[in-house]
């Protein structure tokens, strides 16, 4: 199942569990600071409990003449008022005091433990999207998966530090206190018990709605994120087609969809905090009647009946705690089931149990037998066969969609054939670690991919090096030139993607960025095809050096560049249908043939319906 379709119903208790065990393993690294705000809570609520005492022996033996409780040291009963006021008065201060620190101290181990497990939680997420393939990320919304990633994360802290720990703490002040009641007057104690049942009727009914309604306005946000980032991404082509005033409207659409889910969302919310507000009013009410009725009949003191209700305040407080903390786990759920819905993606290109390190290679590539198709089941490549000798340098050559990209992808595993193999020097790849394949491999993408960041990180992205060794990559790439010129040479700065350059700026930028990587196997798509003849010319003249002795495959749409290969490979419908030399195919008087004499000298990329002209 995609992660962006609609949310799944509300999971059932068993799925629960699992979804809260799972999200406890991350708080496994982090347990002895998460036991040490613990035992502060605990702490704290020892002193809640003890708060309204100090004000009861003020009521009852300073002020009332009643003798010292038995559950006080009998010494206290040869104190003179005065003194026992002073105590009690004093007692109030360090109790409310040390209450504050206990507070303080465990909400900033708890708050420490739960931003470290969203950091463990959020850095697996990045880490296992690295590892997913390119047919995963082609089906998926970046915005989507960037919202999983810095929002829905945080669900993680949300479920264990504002859901489970308060609730647990609840129950215990809870009991706690109910205890101490228990030993003031059993009946009260049961009568404050009465508002169990009907806040259980709307717990189990409400906070099922509030999962619901908060995957809903999860899903919501995450489009409403997606769409801003892919319309500010393509900024230019919206005002290029004069389309700001729809993109505008479709923003302003999905964000007043998203913003009624949270507001329903919040409704919903409120409504539960109404409720349970509403039925703990009743209960107090009662016990107020009750409790008064048992001091006039001399059953309760007034310090007695203090404490009692000042208890009562504290127990239904907790009761009050632990509907918002259910409310917070239905919500925080609902974030975690996103996230693990995208870490139980199993990658589709992984390494095998038995996979081992490739060892330096030679740069021999063959391509088996290979077949290949993408998730509509059509055919992209069918019964490839094809050697490519070390150092030997292969032009693919071929219409669009003939599967030249496809091709080279499936050497640095980008995708794995549906059947057949590739293998480098005898290597099954898939019998080799994917890291140690890549890192002897080379890659310059179609897609000149760069990073607002410096042109010197942009050149030297992933392998790190002088800049004397960044300058020399450009130079052959015949970058050195503009990139001098610019404010501040290697450390300017460019736009996101480049953006800021042109487009044959950009292309020699990525060009340099392949060619400062010393690997053995040298794949280049497109790498001139924005480039004038004569720039061409002259970074074909530097090129032609550093990839001497290396395997090359160049994707070419222009022919002035796939005849600087040893061998040209023509591919249509899946298939090789001519290979050899440029001479050799001139010479044999086939498509190649036909196709350079009907584009002239190779200039410019061969345009897709020549292919379809000279075909057969």
């Amino acid at each position: 199942m995609s992660p962006t379709q609609a949310a799944p119903p509300p999971p059932s208790r068993a799925e629960t569990r699992r979804l809260v065990g799972r999200a406890l393993g991350y708080l496994r690294p982090h347990r002895s600071r998460f036991l040490g705000g613990v035992g502060l809570t605990l702490l704290g609520i020892l002193l809640d409990i003890a708060k309204p005492i100090p004000l009861a022996i003020v009521l009852d033996v300073v002020l009332g003449g009643k003798v010292i409780p038995g559950w006080l040291p009998a010494a206290f009963g040869h104190v003179e008022r005065t003194t026992l006021l002073a105590i009690a008065a004093l007692a109030i201060v360090l109790v409310t005091a040390a209450r504050g620190a206990a507070t303080v101290a465990s909400n900033y181990l708890t708050i420490d433990t739960g931003q470290r497990m969203v950091n463990d939680l959020r850095t697996e997420l990045y880490a296992h999207l690295q590892k997913l393939s390119l047919r995963f990320h082609n089906q998926q919304q970046t915005g989507d998966l960037l919202y999983r990633v810095m929002s829905d994360t945080f669900s993680a802290q949300g479920l264990v530090m504002n859901g489970l720990l308060p609730l647990s703490s609840a129950a215990v002040m809870l009991a706690g206190m109910f205890a101490v009641m228990l030993s003031f007057d059993l009946s009260m104690s049961f009568v404050a018990l009465v508002v169990c049942p009907p806040l259980y009727f709307a717990i189990t009914r409400i906070s099922g709605r509030i999962h619901a309604q908060a995957s809903d306005s999860r899903a919501a946000e995450s489009a409403l994120y997606a769409r801003a980032e892919s319309t500010i991404g393509a900024v230019k082509l919206v005002q290029a087609y004069a389309r700001e005033e729809g993109a505008i409207a479709e923003f302003r659409h999905g964000s007043e969809r998203s913003l009624a889910l949270s507001l329903k969302l919040y409704s919903t919310e409120t409504l539960f905090a109404l409720v349970v507000d509403s039925v703990l009013a009743v209960g107090t009410a009662a016990l107020v009647w009750i409790g008064a009725l048992h001091v006039l009949d001399g059953r309760l003191g007034i310090g007695e009946l203090t404490i009692f209700l000042s208890y009562l305040k504290d127990l239904y407080a907790p009761i009050q705690s632990i509907s918002q903390n259910l409310a917070e786990i239905s919500s925080s759920r609902a974030g975690l089931e996103r996230v693990f819905k995208v870490l139980d993606i199993e990658a589709d290109v992984r390494d095998a149990p038995n996979a081992r390190p490739l060892p330096p290679v030679a740069g021999r590539v063959r391509f088996e037998n290979v077949h290949f198709a993408y998730d509509d089941g059509r055919p992209v490549l069918s019964g490839i066969d094809l050697d490519i000798r070390p150092g030997e340098r292969i032009a693919l050559l071929g219409p669009t969609g003939a599967g030249k990209s496809t091709l080279a992808s499936l050497l640095v595993r980008f995708y794995d054939p549906r059947s057949g193999r590739v293998t480098i020097d005898g290597h099954d790849l898939r019998d080799v670690t994917v890291l140690s394949l890549r890192r002897q491999v080379t890659v310059m993408l179609q897609e000149q991919i760069l990073f607002h960041t410096s042109i010197r990180d942009n050149i030297a992205f992933g392998t790190p090096r002088p800049l004397d060794e960044i300058r020399k990559a450009a130079e052959r790439a015949e970058a050195h030139e503009f990139i001098a010129r610019l404010p501040e040479g290697y450390d300017t700065v460019i736009g996101e993607d480049g953006s800021t350059l042109s487009g044959g700026q950009r292309q020699r930028l990525a060009l340099a960025r392949a060619l400062l990587r010393s690997a053995p196997i040298v794949i280049l798509d497109e790498p001139t095809s924005a480039l004038d003849l004569d720039t061409e010319e002259r970074v074909w003249s530097r090129v032609e050096e550093i990839l001497a002795g290396k395997t090359t495959i160049l994707i070419a749409h222009r022919l002035s560049s796939a005849r600087r290969a040893d061998r040209i490979v023509l591919l249509d419908g899946g298939g090789i249908v001519e290979q050899g030399s440029h001479v050799e195919l001139l010479a044999r008087g086939g498509r190649y043939a036909r196709l350079w004499e009907s584009h002239g000298s190779g200039a410019g990329a061969v345009k897709p319906e020549l292919f379809a002209a000279v075909a057969g």
